[in-house]
C-alpha cells in the first residue's frame, strides 16, 4: 500500500492505498504537482515507475507566480 496525501487550500487528505489507485487519483487531479517520495516528477514519467518502491506521493495544487 502507498501513502497518498493530497493538499488543498483547507488543509490535506491522507489515505492508504495500492499503486493503481493512486495512478487513478494522479489522473483525476490534473493541475496537481506530482511527488513520489519526496521528488517531483513529471507525469510522463508516472507510467515507466517501478510501482514496488513508491512509499509516499504527494499531490500539491501547482504554484503559479506572477506580477500584478
Amino acid at each position: 500500500m502507498i501513502r497518498l496525501r493530497i493538499l488543498n487550500d483547507t488543509g490535506h487528505t491522507e489515505v492508504m492505498l495500492a499503486s493503481s489507485e493512486v495512478i487513478e487519483q494522479i489522473d483525476t487531479h490534473p493541475t496537481h504537482w506530482v511527488f513520489i517520495n519526496g521528488e517531483m516528477v513529471s507525469r510522463e514519467e508516472i507510467t515507466t515507475l517501478d510501482w514496488n518502491t513508491v512509499e509516499n506521493v504527494d499531490l500539491t495544487p501547482a504554484i503559479v507566480g506572477g506580477a500584478f
